[in-house]
């Protein structure tokens, strides 16, 4: 089949010549390629049947419909949130698919970004067991940043061994490449003080640069190992000052007496304050009236914090209360329990885990979390954490996304049917079938656009559906492409503007990377 291969300044000449201009649109040319390649008529059509999401359309809660990822962490780099988590659709993968996660399987890390907490976009999936060949597993990471005195920014990510160390990758970038800058694990059970006071479980570490730029890692968990702790004071919770390089330690191995302490550490630093989050144990709490508190105790595997300006000092972290309970108070599975705190823009957000894209499966598998985030108020002034909720519903769009932008396929509110894949120079959209369907929330098209272009690889359609999956069908790209990616552009049905829900509904059987609108005037 000979294509029709068309250049920038010919593309108004061919889309001019079925569409009539919009008075008050602004012409704008295509900057996704330099060939484009016009679509034709070549049979293919998306089938009656929609796949049906496992996310529901008009929530914002999950991030992924596509991924379990679980202990999220993030970092904010060039206006775009950065989240992390421990790959679970690994171990899911390696399972039955209705077996319980166990979390042995799991080598890399998931990550997804946003730039309005709303649409989010596959980044990567990072292979950690593969750069850090030293672990045999990934779980549970921590991320920080920090601008380097000829103005590169460096990203820290520290990962849990399992339950048998920490390690630490490095990046100029926060996709990647990391490298491993030791070689070994930065903590293991005989590192210090561990060798002669063990933690139950040398894992979950939480990290966080203060004012001064100096780095501090919280780690451990488990149950109370020696005959002075007990279910209250299990002795498992350890920070540690880091070196200048972040891959060092530069202190004693401190233990903090946080209270009902299991797991899920993270840090934040607030006017000053150190803030430690974790999750509370599974222990009864007969023993908190001898605590001096004003907080009621922490009911199981809640979400609590602690504060201090001294994090060396045991007797310095007071106890601040609970601000995120169990995710079966919110109506959803009970599950394990793992949070952080991320200022963005003026707003703090918690981001958490919960079993929600599972049960919205209907799966009979147990344990493949799920990472949402919701609103949460922090008063900085007094470095108070106010008690947040988990919801279905989410939280707000900060802004519309811009058509007239290179966006990538792989940016979505919800999906149904398709996941996601990195080569080595590509991140995109895989395993299209017939009816699969990809939506991204509330797009602006500005004062009008009229023609549409896709980087596509294989043989199919794309329609451009407006506002619902069974909306108003505006155009689509037909192509086959052969082995390598093209770019296939075509005209609209009509000229488009204002604020739409879009929807990409798929048949054949493709690869699709990136898109843009464009509003071409006729000559």
């Amino acid at each position: 089949m000979k294509k029709r291969i068309i250049s920038l300044m010919t593309t108004a000449t061919i889309l001019g010549a079925t569409l009539t201009g919009c008075g008050s649109a602004t012409t704008s040319d295509f900057t996704i390629s330099k060939d484009l390649v016009y679509t034709e008529e070549l049979g293919y059509s998306v089938g009656d049947t929609l796949a049906e999401a496992n996310k529901y359309v008009g929530e914002n809660n999950p991030i992924s419909s596509v991924t379990f990822f679980a202990d999220p962490t993030s970092v904010e780099y060039n206006g775009r949130l950065y989240v992390y988590g421990t790959n679970d659709s690994e171990q899911y993968e390696a399972g039955t698919g209705n077996d319980e996660n166990t979390y042995g399987s799991i080598g890399s890390l998931v990550c997804y970004s946003t730039d309005d907490m709303v649409n989010w976009t596959y980044e990567c999936t990072i292979e950690v067991t593969e750069i850090a060949t030293w672990a045999g597993c990934s779980w549970a990471p921590s991320i920080v940043s920090r601008e380097t005195s000829n103005g590169k920014t460096e990203f820290f990510l520290y990962f849990a061994n399992g339950g048998s160390g920490i390690g630490v990758l490095k990046s100029d970038s926060p996709t990647g490449p990391w490298e491993d800058p030791i070689g070994e694990a930065l903590i293991s059970p005989t590192t210090g003080a561990l060798a002669d006071d063990p933690v139950y479980w040398c894992f979950d570490p939480g990290v966080v640069i203060d004012d001064d730029g100096v780095g501090w890692l919280a780690f451990g968990g488990g149950s109370a190992m020696h005959d002075d702790e007990d279910g209250m004071y299990t002795g498992n919770c350890r920070i540690v000052k880091l070196g200048s390089d972040m891959v060092s330690l530069d202190s004693e191995i401190t233990k903090v007496n946080a209270v009902y302490h299991f797991e899920a550490n993270e840090l934040n630093y607030i006017n000053g304050t150190y803030v430690l989050t974790y999750c509370s144990n599974y222990e009864d709490r007969y023993k908190w009236d001898s605590y001096d508190s004003d907080e009621e105790a922490p009911t199981t595997c809640s979400m609590v914090y602690m504060t201090s300006t001294d994090p060396l000092d045991p007797d310095s972290w007071v106890y601040g209360g609970e601000y995120l309970s169990n995710p079966s108070k919110y109506g959803f599975s009970f599950s394990n329990n793992h949070s952080h705190l991320q200022k963005f823009g003026d707003t703090y957000y918690i981001l958490y885990q919960t079993v929600m894209l599972l049960d919205n499966m209907s799966s009979s598998a147990s344990g493949y979390r799920s990472i949402g985030v919701d609103v949460i108020e922090v008063n900085e002034e007094t470095v108070t954490i106010s008690p947040a909720t988990m919801t279905r519903e989410g939280v707000s769009q900060l802004k519309d996304l811009d058509a007239f932008d290179v966006n990538q396929a792989e940016t979505a509110v919800t999906t149904a049917g398709i996941t996601y894949y990195t080569s080595e120079d590509r991140t995109f959209i895989t395993n299209i079938s017939d009816g699969d369907w990809s939506a991204v929330s509330s797009v602006d098209f500005g004062n009008g656009v009229n023609a549409f272009a896709a980087t596509v690889r294989g043989k199919g359609i794309i329609e451009i559906r407006l506002d619902s999956t069974d909306g108003e069908v505006v155009g689509s790209v037909q192509f086959e492409t052969g082995s390598d990616f093209e770019t296939i552009v075509c005209n609209l049905d009509k000229t488009v503007s204002g604020t739409h829900d879009l929807y990409f509904v798929f048949g054949g059987s493709f690869v699709f990377d990136e898109w843009q609108f464009a509003y071409i005037k006729a000559e």
